[in-house]
């Protein structure tokens, strides 16, 4: 058994695409990361209207008057997320994103990435999972974090009784 470093850019780009390239390209080269992960947000559709409207809870931290505009500029499209996987393959490197919602998964898996992720905050969104298992041919990661064993449990068997 191998093991990956995994590279975990989210959104620690702030939302400049040049600087996402720039900490690709560390990751590959002065780092060695196997896989260089992203995070894939609808906003819309993942916070409620009065979320998406309240401000960011820490003003000077923020990139737009409220939490949603926060959310949205720190968001790369289905464009950019293409190259960006495009970059990654260029150093030898495996894309990855985390996918947070629906239309994400969507978006992400029409990458044909090597595999998806689904972040602890959204492992027992069950539609979300059950897309994911039916349309990635590839491998799925969960995250488990903040997961009891009984939920872990209901994971794992939706995830075999989709995959096999």
């Amino acid at each position: 058994m191998s093991t990956k470093v995994i590279a975990e850019i989210g959104c620690n780009h702030m939302g400049d695409f040049d600087l996402a390239v720039k900490m690709i390209k560390i990751a590959a080269t002065e780092c060695n990361a196997d896989i260089i992960k992203f995070q894939k947000r609808d906003n819309k559709k993942l916070l409620s209207d009065k979320d998406y409207n309240l401000p960011h809870p820490v003003p000077e931290n923020s990139y737009g008057i409220t939490y949603g505009e926060h959310r949205n500029y720190l968001e790369f499209n289905l464009k950019q997320h293409k190259k960006l996987k495009k970059i990654c393959e260029k150093y030898k490197k495996i894309y990855c994103s985390s996918v947070w919602d629906m239309n994400s998964a969507k978006e992400i898996l029409s990458l044909n990435p090597e595999f998806i992720k689904i972040p602890s905050a959204q492992n027992l969104n069950f539609e979300l999972l059950d897309y994911v298992f039916q349309n990635n041919s590839k491998k799925t990661i969960i995250s488990l974090g903040m997961t009891t064993s009984k939920q872990i449990n209901d994971i794992i068997q939706l995830s075999i009784k989709k995959k096999i």
